[in-house]
């Protein structure tokens, strides 16, 4: 910002909507969480350098300035423009004040909130040549606001309410724009208005200049505070920290927790196109280890990220990354933090903020845990939403696109609805987002006695790239003899199910086993000499069925043991180098919350 700009604010006007709030203070003065509306706003320029104001004042306007006075306890200088014999409207409030104006100044509406980035802002004014700017922003609410036309970056057209051209606009127009309510103009603005007359910048002076007024596109927070319901949802959004998070007293956190999962039986039925001609079935549970994610929001659209990764050997490795704003953010070659970054791109949230997440769990170790990391990152950038929230099978969907589409990841749907859904479950796959997920319903004891005999054992290695195993079992399922083996993997879930309601968990060790040498057979490359001789040794150790979680090579195994022979069947395991891991099930799946420091 190498010119100097003033801001002036249009806060003369009468509020009649508001009353009876504003028949002692003027609307931009009524208070929120101890503070009026309008030191909100200033606060919203100042922390980009803008220090010099001009208030143009009328109703009540000795309010406003008794309590800023010159503005120095807020670390800005203001002057008043006072409307003195009636209210000149929003173009005549400036031409009033023109003699304390200098030559390039931000206008603002006293009723309107953008978090607008305001460097972006003057950098775009100050790049196109014209005279004048106006924020645009997305319409909420088309069919009741006058919108605003553009062709590329330059406004050509305004459609009052309730006409013929502003029904025909709605028609051709997809994503309908309205006037954000902040401008920049240079001291030519005044020769379109008369002086000493009621005036309007929104009706008489701007279909004037069109042909000389560009367009700033602003995607983050907006609210036009017009009646006592607005004013309601800006007071919580000022306590929930979106708008300027750095004026409150405290700081709010955002966390989530989203849990992995361990496979059962039907691993691979739910890929398509096997699903889409055959319907897959998967049978899984959550377990108590997570990937937790914690989000602050910041005061400026810095994207700050943090993750410490557990590695191979039970240590863990930080991997750290900041930018500017989201239109930085960008993936990288076999960068740690492509995943996190992926969903951020395809959330596009609003805010700056700093992101921390860590896992329970390695990566690439059997238990869905890329597919975890999704969900919880969605979870609390999906809470930070003030409309359009996804619900869980969105959540559950958007984690899907985002390891399959944008990261390339090819696999099913499994992890990602385990980990927003949790719970022991039997998973129905027809085919792209239509998934149907029945709860298995146990009796307590059952549950009980599932925990006791499950073990899950660490491998100590990583598993194989997942995504191209489940690229090559896609083209497998191609096969008609590989077709019939996916049914046999089917028909193990099925029965898993069965038994599994039925408290038959002997049986359904048994059917690991089977599974298990049912998955070797259809793809001999999910396993390896080492994964067979640990399976080998759970068995001859006392486990009834033992099987590798996850695509191949590598990660976790599930063993299930007979009666009171867990330890046993650990300590021969330990002997080959792996390790078990203590659980119980997690019946909660993503779990959101809110604290403050």
């Amino acid at each position: 910002m190498e010119k100097e700009y003033q801001a002036v604010f249009l806060v003369g006007g009468l509020g009649t909507r508001l009353r009876p709030m504003t028949e002692s203070v003027p609307k931009p003065m009524i208070e929120i969480e101890g503070k009026p509306f309008l030191e909100y706003k200033i606060e919203s320029l100042r922390k980009y350098g803008i220090k010099n104001f001009v208030f143009c004042v009328g109703y009540l306007g000795h309010i406003v300035e008794e309590y800023f006075g010159d503005g120095k306890r807020f670390g800005i200088n203001i002057v008043y423009s006072y409307e003195k014999d009636e209210l000149l409207g929003t173009a005549g409030a400036i031409k009033n004040a023109e003699p304390l104006i200098k030559e390039n100044f931000i206008v603002a509406n006293g009723d309107t909130f953008l978090d607008v980035d305001f460097k972006k802002l003057i950098n775009f004014h100050e790049s196109h040549g014209f005279p004048f700017t106006m924020t645009i922003a997305d319409s909420n609410h088309p069919k009741t606001q006058e919108l605003v036309q553009i062709d590329g970056k330059e406004i050509i057209k305004f459609h009052k309410r309730n006409t013929p051209e502003h029904e025909n606009h709605l028609k051709i127009s997809r994503h309908p724009l309205i006037n954000g309510g902040i401008y920049i103009f240079n001291k030519k603005i005044f020769d379109y208005i008369p002086e000493k007359q009621k005036f309007s910048l929104e009706q008489e002076v701007f279909p004037k200049i069109t042909n000389i007024m560009k367009g700033f596109s602003h995607k983050g927070y907006i609210l036009d505070i017009a009646d006592e319901n607005d004013w309601k949802e800006f007071r919580k959004d000022v306590r929930d920290g979106i708008v300027l998070p750095g004026m409150r007293n405290r700081q709010k956190i955002i966390r989530s927790r989203a849990p992995v999962r361990i496979s059962f039986g039907g691993g691979g039925t739910d890929i398509s196109p096997y699903d889409e001609n055959h319907k897959g079935i998967c049978v899984s549970a959550t377990i108590n280890k997570y990937v937790y994610s914690t989000l602050v929001l910041r005061e400026d659209k810095k994207i700050k990220i943090r993750s410490d990764i557990i590695n191979m050997y039970g240590g863990f490795e930080t991997y750290e990354q900041t930018f500017e704003d989201i239109s930085e953010v960008e993936i990288y070659n076999e960068n740690p933090l492509n995943l996190i970054k992926a969903v951020i791109m395809e959330l596009k949230p609003e805010h700056g903020f700093d992101l921390y997440v860590r896992s329970d769990v390695p990566p690439h170790s059997g238990l869905g845990a890329s597919a975890s990391l999704c969900v919880s990152i969605i979870g609390v950038l999906n809470h930070l939403r003030k409309k359009g929230r996804l619900t869980k099978y969105d959540i559950a969907e958007t984690a899907y696109r985002i390891e399959n589409e944008r990261m390339r990841i090819k696999g099913g749907r499994q992890d990602q609805y385990a980990s927003v859904f949790g719970g022991i479950n039997s998973y129905e796959f027809n085919g792209g987002n239509d998934v149907k997920i029945n709860s298995v319903n146990m009796r307590e004891d059952f549950i009980l006695e599932l925990e006791k005999h499950l073990l899950v054992i660490f491998s100590g290695r990583r598993i194989n790239s997942s995504g191209e195993i489940h690229e090559r079992e896609q083209n497998l399922s191609k096969e008609e003899d590989k077709t019939n083996q996916i049914h046999d993997l089917k028909d193990i879930a099925v029965e898993m199910e069965f038994n599994l309601r039925r408290g038959n968990l002997k049986k359904f060790g048994k059917l690991i086993f089977e599974g298990w040498e049912k998955k070797k057979k259809f793809n001999p490359e999910a396993t390896n000499t080492y994964i067979d001789a640990l399976v080998e040794e759970a068995i001859s150790s006392g486990a009834i069925g033992a099987r590798l979680m996850g695509a191949g090579g590598g990660g976790h195994i599930l063993v299930y043991c007979e009666s009171d022979k867990e330890h046993k069947v650990k300590e021969a395991l330990t002997g080959r180098g792996a390790k078990s891991i203590d659980f119980s099930f997690d019946f909660d799946g993503l779990k959101i919350w809110e604290l403050e420091e």
